[in-house]
């Protein structure tokens, strides 16, 4: 099966701070986006927490375990690795993650 992928602007890079989280809306869908320039990558991920049906994760603290960069849910500080999405304390839980890049200066995401 072909899918055509829909990449959307999201702005100039200059919009979203750095080691932060920033929350987005694309369509009904909300995204945490974070910027790691430690590592030179951007990553999205839902911003709902699956744990306790919060919209928190843009707000949440980044971090590394074990060279796994992750969020930390603010409420009650479970680990959800930026890349995979899987939460690092609890296997059972994991979150949607979104292709995103840098273009031109531009932050393109494809949700």
């Amino acid at each position: 099966m072909i899918t055509d992928t829909k990449w959307t602007s999201l702005g100039s890079i200059d919009n979203f701070p750095l080691h932060l989280g920033t929350c987005v809306k694309v369509g009904d869908t909300q995204i945490a986006v974070f910027h790691l320039p430690t590592e030179g990558k951007w990553y999205a991920v839902q911003n709902l927490n699956p744990i306790n049906e919060r919209m928190v994760l843009s707000r949440g603290m980044v971090g590394d375990e074990n060279g796994v960069p992750y969020v930390a849910c603010p409420l009650h500080k479970h680990h959800f690795a930026l890349e995979t999405g899987m939460c690092l304390n609890d296997p059972t839980y994991t979150i949607q993650t979104f292709p995103i890049k840098e273009e031109g200066g531009e932050l393109i995401i494809a949700a």
